[in-house]
């Protein structure tokens, strides 16, 4: 997790300082933006014995697009929550295509190529004060989604975030990444793009995005062997036929800018990366990984961070969760930034 971290949020009232420091270890995330058939991604995560568990997930009923005309002012259109769900802080999660998550030096740096008075943005500074990261969403889009937090959940500086960040927060507060020396390249793919994260010490030093993604690699081998959509998942989820080669053309650049990103971290860390994670894919991990080994030298490890968190006893899930949880991604890493930064 980003731990340390300053707020620049503009057209927008700075978050109450009390609501911030108060004692928070209860948090349901939430994710607009999803457009899930099965309904909007929720997790109650609580913290119990000093560890993060999962008290409920599902996807609930709501209705969690985002509009294509979004209201000039907020209205009160707050959500009402299953009981199980209920908890006393709230955190949603935007999944927008115009959100934005950069690595640059300033603000204006990363919007550069946007109205910064129409973005709400928040900055995360590593340890040592050197600006690392500029989170962004459209003003309008960050006020609906505050419109809509559970009646009696006020906003705080991380009640709305962007889903690349949340992403990037569940695996970071990971079990399994906890017990690594800190050092790994995290490639956490989603359907269009991936983000590629490099971590030294347990801090994000290098952060980029590439437009290849799971979509790519379905596309590649729909087109090499002329099938339809669902039938080339069925083959990357199998073993019956290697798509490997019709993989390296679309994944191939990916993979490099990897090795190049590795070169990178090494000659500036001066340590050795040797953790390699591949997050977000529900197609074809095995031979996203058999091809990364290939084109790199590398072993990466297929890894869903949802799974990593503790269940409570009497925790409320859907059925057949473990097939489902990657898409809780993003709600469980809003609900730990919450209770991180409190």
């Amino acid at each position: 997790m980003m731990k340390t971290s300053t707020t620049n949020q503009k057209n927008s009232p700075p978050p109450s300082k009390t609501a911030n420091r108060r004692s928070v270890t209860d948090v349901v995330g939430l994710e607009v933006g999803a457009d899930l058939d099965a309904g909007t991604p929720a997790v109650r995560i609580r913290i119990r014995s000093g560890e993060p568990e999962i008290a409920a997930a599902g996807f609930l009923p709501i209705d969690s697009r985002i509009p294509h005309t979004l209201p000039s002012e907020s209205l009160e259109s707050r959500w009402l929550l299953p009981k199980s769900f209920c908890a006393p802080s709230a955190a949603i999660v935007v999944n927008s295509a115009d959100s934005i998550l950069r690595q640059a030096v300033s603000v204006d740096d990363a919007l550069s190529d946007r109205d910064n008075d129409s973005f709400r943005t928040r900055t995360y500074k590593s340890r040592n004060g050197s600006l690392s990261f500029v989170a962004a969403m459209p003003e309008k889009i960050a006020s609906w989604a505050a419109s809509l937090l559970p009646e009696g959940r006020k906003p705080t500086a991380c009640s709305i975030q962007i889903s690349a960040l949340a992403r990037l927060n569940a695996f970071a507060a990971s079990e399994t990444f906890s017990k690594t020396n800190g050092k790994a390249l995290v490639l956490i793919v989603g359907p269009e793009s991936s983000a590629l994260v490099i971590f030294d010490d347990f801090e994000p030093l290098l952060y980029r995005e590439h437009s290849i993604g799971s979509n790519n690699a379905v596309e590649a081998v729909s087109l090499g062997m002329n099938l339809d959509r669902a039938t080339s998942e069925k083959i990357l989820n199998e073993t019956l036929v290697d798509p490997t080669s019709m993989l390296e053309p679309a994944l191939g650049p990916l993979f490099r800018q990897a090795e190049l990103s590795v070169d990178y971290a090494t000659r500036k860390s001066g340590s050795f990366i040797e953790n390699f994670y591949l997050c977000g894919l529900m197609t074809g991990a095995r031979y996203w990984a058999q091809l990364f080994r290939e084109k790199t030298g590398a072993e990466i490890v297929p890894f869903n961070p949802v799974l990593d968190y503790r269940r409570s006893p009497a925790a409320v899930l859907p059925d057949g969760f473990e097939k489902v949880s990657a898409l809780f991604t993003p709600a469980i890493g809003a609900a730990m930034a919450v209770l991180e930064d409190a």
